[in-house]
């Protein structure tokens, strides 16, 4: 059985009313699908953290997914949507959720009321912590999505605070479970979608003539049911929908795994006591007793490890080919395919040429990095529109949707390599964090031949501890960053 918890969602709605409107004209005008918008919008209305929210609006102000759009379209600028922007509408969005916090609230006031059952509250690993730390109901559970798929869930209370599309619809439609779903109008239309669409598959079936025939009684369909839901957030739900499953429960454990599509990086420049670091703002760092926190939640005067992802890169995906030969023998052929096709060219046109010709094409990168593609531990370019320019040289006698057809599998790979080294990465995360803390050794550490003598020599050398003197965001031009700073963030 499913209930909803109604945040109250008039504010937000004629907001997104008019992101969406703003959207479709550019749409309409200019040929602009802004993908990014969407994800940006998916998480915000998970979010339950200010600093959340906080993080969203700054990737917002570097995202330039809108201006090169317009750029491309004939050398238009913002100032030539007036009351039109898109971008300023997803900024007024976000700064109403971070001044409002309405899913926060509405959340944890009802995870307040006393009830006789328990109830098991189901969290993003992100926000698993401070959900444990601000609820104080003894008849709540608080768990991440990975551990309710190993929970005793028999007779509980589920609570979310999301939904998604099918993958959610068809996992909370065959749940014997109470669930309480403290959601937006806007997610509760999108679940009363699906669940038209499955009353519409299961009434095809029984109307038919063969049930007229066996019983003699003639089925009376259900009304249409007109469901409201923002065609920007329908958009983003599709492209979860279409999300293998791999990629898919990635995104349910961190829902800020969405941003990695989006090719604007927002990047830290964080000054410590030792060093200078650079970090992407999804990147995880160690606090000082131990407990993950992401990079943009970081403050002058924090005490931090950085996890040190340029020396267990590697190591990650050998664990990953041990685990899924098949799946990464099929992204090791892609990864060496678009590799032999990128020294090909080189060998042919030289550097300064293939660069020109590939820049022509829609090359992102700076020479610099060119010339690290096709070489060392990079499974994958930097950029999808890296591999579609290699591609579209490579292939000059193929149209547009024929070179498509060639990229989809191997974009598929990138993606499927991506994800996996996050998930991977998480994993391996939780190991180091549990060492930090209780100086035990994870299955993970284990399996790379590491005892708690040789992980604490690890930490030591690899993991010292950062007192932070200064933050600030890298906006101007990522890519002009050293190539060596590039590998350590893409990692």
């Amino acid at each position: 059985m499913i209930n909803f918890r109604n945040i109250p969602s008039n504010e937000i709605d004629e907001l997104i009313n008019k992101l969406d409107e703003k959207v479709v004209y550019v749409n309409s005008k200019f040929g602009i699908e802004l993908k990014s918008y969407g994800s940006i919008l998916r998480i915000a209305l998970n979010a339950i953290q200010q600093e959340t929210i906080e993080n969203l609006i700054e990737r917002v102000g570097i995202n330039r997914e809108l201006e090169n759009a317009l750029e491309n379209a004939g050398g238009y600028s913002l100032e030539y949507l007036n009351d039109n922007d898109p971008k300023a509408e997803l900024h007024t969005i976000l700064n109403y959720l971070k001044e409002n916090l309405p899913k926060q609230k509405a959340l944890f006031d009802f995870l307040k009321i006393e009830t006789d059952k328990k109830i098991i509250a189901v969290f993003d690993n992100n926000d698993l912590d401070f959900a444990t730390k601000n609820i104080r109901n003894r008849k709540v559970e608080t768990i991440s999505f990975s551990a309710l798929k190993k929970a005793n869930i028999q007779n509980q209370i589920l609570v979310f605070h999301s939904f998604n599309g099918q993958k959610d619809f068809d996992y909370l439609y065959n749940l014997n479970n109470e669930v309480r779903l403290v959601v937006y109008k806007q997610e509760k239309n999108l679940y009363h979608k699906f669940l038209d669409r499955r009353k519409k598959l299961i009434e095809a079936e029984i109307k038919s003539e063969d049930r007229l025939a066996i019983c003699g009684i003639e089925y009376k369909e259900m009304r249409d049911n007109v469901t409201d839901i923002s065609s920007t957030i329908n958009g983003i739900v599709s492209r979860l929908d279409e999300m293998s499953n791999r990629t898919y429960d990635g995104y349910k454990n961190e829902s800020d795994l969405l941003l990695n599509d989006i090719e604007d990086k927002l990047i830290y420049k964080v000054k410590s006591d030792i060093t200078e670091l650079f970090l992407e703002s999804s990147d995880t760092v160690f606090t000082y007793k131990g407990d993950l926190m992401k990079s943009y939640k970081i403050k002058i005067g924090d005490k931090i490890r950085i996890y040190p992802k340029e020396q267990l890169a590697e190591n990650l995906y050998q664990v990953a080919v041990e685990t899924e030969p098949d799946i990464f023998g099929k992204v090791e052929e892609h990864a060496n395919f678009w590799k032999q096709l990128i020294n090909e060219l080189r060998n042919k046109l030289g550097d300064d040429a293939l660069y020109q010709k590939l820049k022509e094409k829609g090359l992102k990168v700076l020479p610099n990095t060119l010339a690290s593609y096709g070489k060392g531990f990079r499974k994958f370019p930097m950029y999808k529109n890296d591999l579609r320019a290699i591609f579209k040289l490579y292939y000059q006698d193929k149209s547009d949707s024929e070179i498509d057809t060639i990229l989809k599998p191997i974009l598929k790979s990138k993606t499927t390599y991506n994800s996996t080294m996050i998930v991977l990465g998480r994993g391996l995360k939780q190991e180091l964090r549990l060492f930090l803390k209780e100086q035990k050794v994870g299955e993970i550490l284990q399996k790379r031949n590491l005892t708690a003598i040789t992980l604490q020599s690890f930490v030591n050398e690899n993991m010292p501890k950062h007192t932070v003197i200064s933050k600030e965001i890298i906006s101007d031009n990522v890519e002009a960053l050293e190539e060596n700073i590039l590998e350590q963030i893409e990692l």
